[in-house]
């Protein structure tokens, strides 16, 4: 039996199996496309072998990596996964990451490798006359699980226990429960958004309600209620 756990808000596939060929681009000083002779930046892009990818990285006039990362498309560009750049000195300036060119996360670093600045695009739960409200918001620091997220992954892994009756008929899927890490980091309203079976519901209900106390999510420096959604594959 293996209990799988899916983690993450956004489910990015990135593939990672490319074609040998590699394009080059050269540009100018103000990234507008010129020929190799007058080059100041250049881009390097390699196609996966489905064509449904692109790994893309910018270079200073060094030689040095200014920025690397995916995109589904060139043209229009639409990024689609984890973003770097790099200060020319080869400290990091930025790290981010994509779904559909929306930006999901980013923290960036000054040029002596200090944190200045970081966000991450969460559900914020609001409670108005009793009632939850629900909105898509910049956050700056995101709930974090007591030892991240390889902690929480150990954490489900060895809490879930197969029921027995899905086990004997033999069912398997996912069950993806959401919740809320509240402003004091403990786990509320967890509910079944995606069911398969009743038995299996119940077990993914309880490992959740069962997690200890998170970091709580802080916005403008007050701790504030983060909505999360997390599916567990149960599968013999």
């Amino acid at each position: 039996m293996r209990i799988l756990l899916l983690l993450s808000l956004f489910v990015l596939v990135i593939k990672t199996s490319y074609a040998q060929k590699a394009d080059t681009i050269w540009y100018n000083s103000k990234w507008e496309k010129t020929d190799k002779a007058n080059r100041y930046y250049y881009r390097v892009i390699e196609r996966d072998n489905s064509k449904e990818f692109y790994f893309v990285k910018d270079f200073y006039p060094s030689g040095k990596t200014q920025m690397e990362g995916y995109y589904i498309s060139l043209n229009p560009e639409i990024r689609n996964g984890e973003f770097k750049w790099w200060f020319e000195n080869g400290n990091k300036q930025r790290e981010g990451l994509f779904k559909n060119n929306s930006l999901i996360k980013m923290i960036e670093w000054d040029a002596d490798g200090k944190v200045k600045n970081q966000s991450e695009l969460v559900q914020i739960v609001t409670y108005k006359d009793g009632e939850p409200v629900y909105e898509l918001k910049s956050i700056e620091v995101a709930p974090v699980f007591p030892g991240g997220i390889p902690a929480l992954s150990n954490f489900i892994a060895s809490s879930v226990r197969y029921p027995s009756d899905a086990e004997k008929n033999g069912v398997n899927g996912t069950v993806i429960v959401r919740f809320v890490i509240n402003n004091k980091g403990k786990v509320i309203d967890a509910e079944v958004v995606q069911s398969i079976y009743p038995s299996l519901d119940k077990e993914a209900l309880r490992v959740i309600n069962l997690m200890p106390r998170w970091e709580a999510g802080k916005q403008g420096g007050k701790s504030v209620n983060v909505k999360f959604s997390l599916p567990i594959n149960f599968q013999k």
